[in-house]
């Protein structure tokens, strides 16, 4: 699956985005609407959690904004979940070392390459 925003990091293009702390679809659609090149989904320091979060990628996937995920913390299973609900790019929080890092990366990966299952 093509993934836009990663297209655009690695190309160099800047992007204009928003962070969505509101944790409803209703914004998320309007703000979608708005010609964002993403939206941040704020599981971190907003009220969301995976039924959220999905209602809002629901909400931006008709849009041309790319929606990215930030889970409450780096936690695998919730890594997980988000993948499963559609999420296709993650900022991890709370990232303190390599092997954190490599315990998120892992996460998002299928046996052999990684854990998530």
């Amino acid at each position: 699956m093509k993934n836009a925003f990663k297209d655009a990091l690695k190309a160099g293009r800047p992007q204009i985005g928003l962070w969505l702390g509101l944790a409803n679809s209703y914004s998320a659609e309007l703000l979608a609407g708005a010609g964002f090149d993403w939206l941040l989904i704020d599981g971190e320091h907003a009220p969301n959690n995976v039924q959220t979060v999905l209602t809002q990628l629901q909400a931006i996937a008709p849009y041309p904004s790319q929606p990215v995920v930030r889970p409450s913390w780096n936690d695998p299973v919730q890594i997980k979940q988000l993948l499963d609900v559609g999420a296709q790019t993650l900022l991890i929080p709370m990232v303190q070392n390599a092997d954190e890092a490599r315990n998120a990366v892992a996460a998002t990966r299928y046996p052999p390459a990684g854990i998530r299952g």
